[in-house]
């Protein structure tokens, strides 16, 4: 018996996952010590912190959209000076709901001390019931608690938690500006240092310019205040958190970050809405004895048509000799947006037939070889593909 084997590669699931607040109850409290009261009071009205996690499928078999419901091992862990403890259903300090569309929410019933932040670390498996691999999620959700009877500093940044980008319209250079304002006015430049950190690989946040190498999607200021990221080089996406050193007396490098340092997470994630296209500029009937053909491809979404597409996506074009029955076979014959294509696969009888497929480029990245080196030119500059 003669068998042969067809293996499937299956491209890795991209699963979209963010913590963040259900209802009008916000992640941050204020403590008057003074009236000894809590601003809001969750042991009144509980904080709820909903989960999303979406999958992505490139290959496209599995429908994109929401999984929460078939998340699995749902656990949440309380972190509070550094002392991870796991919450069990017998907390009442905590409800958590395990099942179902909402699975992984969790209503928080206890108040943070000031200045004392409250972690919440949210642990979940998925399985890939395509290759049964079982991904594992893991995100922090921090609770804070500020004084009220003093000013303390707010970072804020002019972008929101997450932005998409669309590298097909959107542009590619992003400048985020950093903002600390203690009370109702903007804190001296002289007072503050902002620290700009990117999410690594090995899910540690490090101070940009740690590795320089490995930093040329974005850039920080003279003055810390504002950061420039191109989009077109961060890959699939980017985290990135500022944090503040603030010192009243106007010393701000000598203050140590720490949990209570005013912070703010944003991240950035590359996607590309659906698109439509098909085959242009060929005409109804070759006639004999042309050589070679040039088609053009045009793509086009909800808005219209989209210009210059082959910066991002890459059109490849096949051809194939029509047959009177049964299947055809398609080689490849030209690549890009206006290729000139050749005729020889053309049946003097029975024609052919031309096909176009469009594909996503991908994300420009780091050249590695094969030992996990990162490959440069003669100038010590890194080469992007």
């Amino acid at each position: 018996m003669k068998v042969k084997r067809f293996d499937f590669n299956f491209k890795p699931l991209q699963m979209d996952i963010s913590l963040a607040t259900q209802g009008s109850v916000p992640d941050k409290q204020n403590y008057d010590a003074d009236a000894d009261e809590y601003t809001p009071d969750y042991t009144l009205t509980p904080l709820i912190i909903q989960p999303a996690i979406n999958r992505l499928d490139k290959d496209e078999i599995l429908t994109p959209g929401s999984v929460n419901q078939n998340l699995a091992n749902i656990r949440w862990y309380e972190i509070i000076n550094g002392t991870r403890t796991q919450i069990l259903s017998e907390n009442t300090n905590y409800e958590m709901t395990l099942s179902g569309g909402n699975a992984g929410r969790i209503k928080v019933k206890k108040n943070a001390q000031p200045q004392i932040p409250i972690t919440l670390e949210f642990y979940a498996e998925y399985t890939d019931t395509r290759t049964n691999q079982i991904i594992v999620i893991q995100r922090t959700y921090q609770i804070r608690c500020t004084n009220a009877t003093t000013y303390q500093p707010v970072l804020i940044l002019d972008t929101p938690d997450q932005t998409i980008y669309n590298p097909l319209k959107d542009q590619a250079v992003q400048v985020i500006h950093a903002s600390l304002r203690v009370g109702e006015s903007e804190c001296p430049a002289a007072n503050r240092i902002f620290v700009w950190e990117k999410f690594r690989d090995d899910n540690t946040w490090t101070v940009i310019g740690t590795d320089t190498s490995l930093d040329y999607d974005v850039t920080v200021s003279n003055d810390t205040a504002s950061l420039t990221i191109n989009r077109s080089l961060m890959g699939d996406d980017l985290y990135i958190r500022c944090r503040a050193k603030y010192s009243k007396s106007g010393n701000p490098a000598s203050v140590s970050l720490t949990a209570a340092s005013p912070e703010r997470i944003t991240s950035f994630k590359r996607r590309i809405p659906k698109f439509e296209y098909e085959i242009a500029g060929i005409p109804t009937n070759i006639p004999a004895g042309i050589l070679k053909i040039a088609p053009e491809a045009k793509v086009w979404d909800v808005n219209g048509a989209i210009a210059n597409f082959d910066a991002v996506l890459m059109p490849i074009w096949y051809s194939a000799t029509n047959r009177a029955s049964g299947s055809l076979t398609f080689n490849q014959v030209g690549h890009g947006k206006n290729p000139t294509l050749p005729t020889k696969a053309m049946d003097d009888v029975l024609g052919g037939v031309f096909g176009l497929e469009i594909i996503d480029c991908g994300p420009a990245c780091a050249w590695e070889d094969r030992d996990g080196y990162l490959i440069e030119d003669g100038d010590g500059y890194l080469l992007l593909i």
